[in-house]
């Protein structure tokens, strides 16, 4: 849980690592969603690097709900690597959860794309993840020839 200053110091880390790394986006802000009362934020951020067919993002959304006057919990995430130049893709998901306790009997679930848009499984099981976490393991795949890995992680169907 966390207060509305919290939240947007929360973002205001997560851009200053984004920046660090010399990533190029407009300056993010919480928003608030008049229809729901909910927070939250999204933003694309371009790294450095080969920039055709396009460079290298990060994506990082969240929605967070009011629990009490002031006081936000995280409802839903969506923290997205989509490397173009390596043409592949790795995602952290928290959406839906109805659907995906319903289904599979679990909240989160992550993406793997060794080659973009070609998934070899729609959805793998996963752990929950923050975006500083979203963010080091990001990075930590950036530019590194060789596999994502997908292979090792459990699909969902």
């Amino acid at each position: 849980m966390a207060a509305l200053n919290e939240l947007q110091d929360y973002l205001g880390r997560l851009s200053t690592i984004l920046w660090n790394y010399g990533a190029s986006f407009p300056v993010p802000a919480v928003v608030r969603y008049e229809d729901t009362l909910n927070v939250g934020f999204e933003f694309t951020a371009a790294l450095p690097g080969p920039s055709s067919p396009q460079p290298a993002i990060i994506k990082l959304s969240e929605i967070w709900a009011p629990v009490q006057k002031d006081v936000y919990d995280r409802r839903e995430y969506e923290y997205d690597f989509v490397e173009h130049p390596l043409n592949r893709r790795r995602a952290f998901h928290g959406h839906h959860p109805e659907y995906f306790l319903r289904n599979y009997q679990v909240v989160v679930h992550e993406h793997c794309e060794e080659i973009l848009k070609q998934p070899t499984c729609l959805h793998y099981y996963g752990l929950p993840v923050n975006g500083y976490e979203a963010i080091q393991r990001f990075a930590s795949l950036w530019g590194q020839l060789g596999p994502l890995g997908c292979n090792s992680l459990r699909c969902m169907q």
